[in-house]
Formats: C-alpha cells, sequence, structure tokens
C-alpha cells in the first residue's frame, strides 16, 4: 500500500516507523504546509514532497495519513474520499457533529475506508480484558472509573499555536489527551445512555477545558466517571477500572494492574512509570503498526476496519455531550 503522510510534526514519525515494518507497504508522498518540516520529513522517507493537499490528492497514494491539528481533521478526511483514497486519521475524526456527519456522509457516498486511530484497542491487554467481558466472566457489569490525571506545560501549549483553541482542538484535556481513555472505556463497556459533567479552566490560559469531572449511565445499567485534566502536577498514569459482579479489573496504559475475578489467577502490580501522562510522546509504533495491519486487511478484504468512522465518531459524540452538560448545568440524554 502507498501512503501520503499529511502533517509532518511529532505523530507522523509514529506512522513512519510503523509503515516501515509492515511488508510491501511505504511512506510515497507527503505534505506540510511548512516546507522546511515537508522537505525533511519527504528526504527521510525517500519520499516526494508536495507544497498542496490537493497535488498530493493528485498522486497515487492509496492512503492519506492525517496528522495536522484536530480542527483540520474532517475537512482533510471529505476532499481524500472525494479524491478516491483511503483515510487513516488522527484522534479526533473530527470536532463538531457536523464535521462528523460530512465524513460518514463522504466516506459512504465514495466507498472509501477511514480507520480512526485508537491504538490502544489493540494491545493485547485490552484485547484480554474486552474478551473477559464479552464472554460474562466479571459478571453483571455495574461501574466503570477512568482516571486521565495528566499535566501540559505552559510551552506545551504555545507550541504551534493551536492547542487549547476551541477552533482547531475543538476541546481540551477531554478531547485532546482524554479521549484516548474514553474510547478504551467505550470499547469495552458499550455505549452511553446518560451524563452529567463540570468541566473548567483552572490553570492554563486557554479557550478550553483543562480540568473535567464526568458521571455517566451505560445502556447496559452500569455506572461510570472520568475525570479528565491536563493541569495536575505531578501527573499519574492513566488508569480505567471495570467492576463486575464477579470481579474487578484495572487498566494502567495499556497493561493490566490489577485482574480479581472469581476463580481466575489473581494479579496485582504497582508503580508504573506516569508515561503519556506528563510527556505527549512517550509511547512506541508497535500498536499503530497493528492497527495499520488491520487497516491494510480491511481494504485487501474489503470489509470495515475495526474501528471506523462510526468507532471513530463515538468519543467525540460522548465529549461534545460532556461539554453540553457543563454548559447547559443539566444531564444529556442520548438516543432521545
Amino acid at each position: 500500500m502507498k501512503f501520503g503522510i499529511v502533517g509532518c510534526g511529532t505523530i507522523a514519525g509514529f506512522y513512519a516507523s510503523a509503515i516501515e515494518e509492515i511488508e510491501g507497504s511505504h511512506i510515497t508522498d507527503v505534505f506540510d504546509v511548512s516546507p522546511q518540516y515537508g522537505e525533511a520529513f519527504a528526504k527521510e522517507q525517500n519520499a516526494v514532497y508536495h507544497s498542496t493537499y490537493q497535488s498530493l490528492l493528485q498522486s497515487d497514494i492509496d492512503t492519506v495519513c492525517i496528522c495536522t491539528p484536530s480542527g483540520l481533521h474532517a475537512d482533510q478526511v471529505v476532499q481524500a474520499s472525494e479524491a478516491g483514497k483511503h483515510v487513516v486519521v488522527e484522534k479526533p475524526i473530527g470536532i463538531t457533529m457536523e464535521q462528523l456527519d460530512h465524513i460518514s456522509a463522504a466516506c459512504k457516498k465514495n466507498s472509501t475506508k477511514l480507520c480512526a486511530i485508537s491504538q490502544l484497542f489493540f494491545s493485547e491487554s485490552v484485547q484480554k480484558v474486552k474478551k473477559c467481558i464479552d464472554e460474562g466472566r466479571l459478571g453483571k457489569m455495574l461501574l466503570c472509573e477512568v482516571s486521565m490525571k495528566y499535566f501540559r506545560s505552559k510551552e506545551y501549549y504555545l507550541k504551534g499555536g493551536w492547542r487549547g483553541t476551541v477552533a482547531m482542538d475543538g476541546g481540551g484535556a477531554l478531547m485532546n489527551q482524554g479521549i484516548h481513555g474514553i474510547s478504551l472505556m467505550l470499547l469495552l463497556m458499550g455505549n452511553v445512555k446518560s451524563v452529567s459533567a463540570y468541566t473548567r479552566t483552572l490553570l492554563h490560559n486557554i479557550e478550553t477545558e483543562d480540568t473535567a469531572v464526568a458521571s455517566m449511565e451505560f445502556e447496559n445499567g452500569a455506572l461510570g466517571t472520568v475525570i479528565g485534566t491536563t493541569s495536575l502536577n505531578p501527573s499519574s498514569p492513566r488508569t480505567i477500572d471495570i467492576y463486575g459482579s464477579k470481579g474487578h479489573i484495572q487498566l494502567t496504559e495499556s497493561q493490566i494492574t490489577c485482574w480479581e475475578v472469581e476463580g481466575e489467577e489473581r494479579i496485582c502490580i504497582r508503580d508504573l512509570d506516569a508515561g503519556a501522562s506528563s510527556n505527549p510522546t512517550a509511547f512506541t509504533s508497535d500498536l499503530h503498526r497493528l492497527q495499520l495491519l488491520d487497516f491494510i486487511e480491511a481494504v485487501e478484504q474489503n470489509r470495515r476496519p475495526l474501528l471506523d468512522e462510526t468507532a471513530g465518531r463515538k468519543p467525540v459524540e460522548l465529549i461534545l455531550a460532556i461539554y453540553q452538560a457543563s454548559k447547559d448545568h443539566k444531564t444529556i440524554f442520548f438516543n432521545e
């Protein structure tokens, strides 16, 4: 598969490493609004640099990997789909309901496939937890707690000029950093029925929230809480605690740190490194590679990727509902 990369910042390097490890796949074309970054990245990848996005879309690439600021994602996805290209897009796939609808309509109209990056779902530990839940070994689902107590510096928000803005980031601690944990929560627990929330900007000089707390009821009857911040220093690793009538499982980042399920061997691990809670680049490309392998297979077999545009829009819909619940001081009900 021939890949084109749009946006040659830090995250593009992880895609390059992942694609490099997939036999028969190559980055052949790149585009960045900065010729300095774009030409340097193209040289590293032995690829062609394009001075415009439209020029890249006119090349013979099969798939566009979109690694640009969040506010640009939706329009670039639609343009790629209209050009007949499949799309791999970083989180979030869009930042408004209107953008999500345009993405879905474009993919359907043009019969193009979209891969919504949520690479943690492809970790062995997450798959083990999902299998346990799906098989009913955890019993009746009761409670899910997601804790994402992160820290980002003043310099982080100043870099690039778009982070923490409504127009280009779409949100703060939840839409940018917290979306990975929220995606995992939904993939493991299922759809949310209702949500109430508080979102605040308590520390940073940004337009969006740096501290958020939400409570929700899932369609399966379980309750849940989400804490998402970029304001807490020292930070803590992301934890997802899932409780059923037959036990408790905890994921810390993408590793199982507690497994207490009736009739099964007990696991308890302490003191994991803080990782991406304080350093946004503290991860490897291994899980991106696994998700890209699923995407390539989906294209070859003409099936939907495991995480398609439907899976990609669900966490955004929930985050937008959290923002609305906080703004309106009321509970938001889905499917009403």
